[in-house]
This record gives structure tokens, C-alpha cells and sequence, in this order.
């Protein structure tokens, strides 16, 4: 049993001992180490905002930030400009408060550059009505012209793109304008012409909605078609206005401007 204690305290147990306990620290420490300088432990840097930086420019934006990037999706988005982030993660810094390591891979997308494409759809047929409700349903423009028929009165004759027939499920661009040709009745026909100045083109729209007549906007100050409908009217050819009457199919040309904008 002596022998047995004596070797707990002989100087050849001791030595392994401390030699065990140094590996280990030294372990413990290398260990630490190589995750502080792999995970840069205790760096972070703020997320810059990416949102309508064109894609052109994201190499000099992010330049010196010691960030990467890396776009994983294009979108169709009417309201942003073409090629430009209109998504990010992780989100910004200034909106969100996190910050990321160094060398972290911010994941972009862009608005596409190309239009979005829309397949025609019949409207051959349709009321003026229903037409316009299902073109402008799938965010293509309208412009409406008459031409005498004597069966069909208010209904769509031709579907026009550029002057010509447009066929059924043909791509075309979103926000195409398309022309309906839409039967007037029998020729010789008058109908009642208002005075459209002083409203919305939205407003006038709904005026002209069960008359004859062809309605033609002019606003060089408005951008989307949002504006547009919005737009005030300030002046139209013919001039309306009580008991005035113009023959049926007789397009209004209306000049308008954007709300806060100025002719």
C-alpha cells in the first residue's frame, strides 16, 4: 500500500501529470485559436442596402466592402427599374440592426430588363366592356375605335396590334396597347358628346362608358398608366357639353396632365 501512494507522489507520475495537462491546454487553446481566425470571431460589418442598385454596378458598389454577392433570381416587377435589386438577404443593416462576418454572401434579385410577355386572349366578340375589363386585367392598354355595323352594336369586331389582326395566344409585351374595333350600330347614328374638362381620365372613361364615342389621351407628363387614370383633363376635340351630339364612333382627343403636373 506504501509503495502504492509513493508512486502517486514520485516525481515520474508528477511529470506526466503536468505533460497531460499541457497537451491538453495546448489543444484547448490551438482549438480556440483556429475558430477566432477560420470564424473571425468577434468581426462583424454592417449589411449595405443593395435596393435599386443596378446589376451593372454591383462590382464597384461592393468593392472594399470585404462582401460578396450573388444573384439567385430575376423577377417582373412594373414599378422598379430594370435591372436593379429590388431584394436582398440578409436585409440592411440600417433596417434590421444584425450584423454579418466578413466575406459574408449577400443573395440579390433583380428586375428583369426584359418586358414580361402576355398571351393574347380573345376578346373578339365581347362587349366594349367586358373586353376592356379582361385586356386590362392582365396589364395590357386599350384604345377603342368605331366602325358601322348593323348587328352587334357595342360588341368587339377586330383585335388590333399595330394596325393589324392579332391572333389568339400570340406573346406580346405587358402594356401593349391594343386597339378593339367595336361595331357603332347603323351609320348616321349621333350621339350625346359631355364636357370631359375638369375630371380624371379614369372619370371620363366612366362618362363615355355607354356612349359611342372613342376616347384618345394626350398626357406627355404622365409615366405609368396609374398617372394616366389619374391625369386631370384640361382640354378635348370636339368640345362638349349640354345638347351637344357628335356622330356615333367619333373619337374625343382629351389633353391631360398629372396630378401636381403642368402643359
Amino acid at each position: 500500500m506504501k509503495k502504492f501512494f509513493r508512486f502517486f507522489i514520485s516525481k515520474q507520475f508528477l511529470l506526466n501529470v503536468a505533460a497531460i495537462v499541457l497537451v491538453w491546454v495546448l489543444i484547448i487553446w490551438g482549438e480556440s485559436w483556429y475558430l477566432d481566425s477560420f470564424t473571425n470571431h468577434d468581426e462583424e460589418i454592417a449589411v449595405p442596402s443593395f435596393y435599386q442598385i443596378h446589376q451593372d454596378d454591383l462590382a464597384e458598389f461592393t468593392s472594399g466592402k470585404d462582401i460578396k454577392y450573388t444573384i439567385v433570381d430575376s423577377v417582373f416587377m412594373d414599378e422598379w427599374p430594370k435591372g436593379t435589386v429590388c431584394w436582398q438577404y440578409p436585409q440592411p443593416t440600417d433596417s434590421t440592426g444584425m450584423n454579418v462576418k466578413p466575406g459574408r454572401e449577400i443573395q440579390l434579385s433583380v428586375v428583369r430588363t426584359l418586358p414580361q410577355m402576355i398571351s393574347m386572349p380573345k376578346v373578339v366578340d365581347m362587349s366594349q366592356r367586358m373586353a376592356e375589363t379582361t385586356l386590362q386585367s392582365l396589364g395590357l392598354r386599350t384604345k377603342v375605335s368605331y366602325q358601322p355595323a348593323v348587328e352587334g352594336k357595342g360588341f368587339v369586331l377586330k383585335q388590333l396590334y399595330n394596325g393589324q389582326p392579332i391572333p389568339v395566344g400570340q406573346p406580346i409585351p405587358k402594356g401593349t396597347r391594343i386597339e378593339l374595333v367595336v361595331a357603332k350600330g347603323k351609320t348616321g347614328e349621333v350621339t350625346p358628346l359631355p364636357d370631359l374638362k375638369g375630371i380624371t381620365i379614369n372619370e371620363a372613361k366612366q362618362r363615355l362608358l355607354n356612349l359611342t364615342l372613342a376616347l384618345h389621351v394626350e398626357c406627355e407628363t404622365c409615366e405609368t398608366e396609374e398617372d394616366e387614370g389619374n391625369a386631370m383633363i384640361i382640354n378635348q376635340s370636339p368640345n362638349g357639353g349640354a345638347n351637344v351630339n357628335v356622330s356615333a364612333g367619333t373619337t374625343v382627343t382629351v389633353w391631360a396632365t398629372k396630378s401636381g403636373g403642368s402643359q
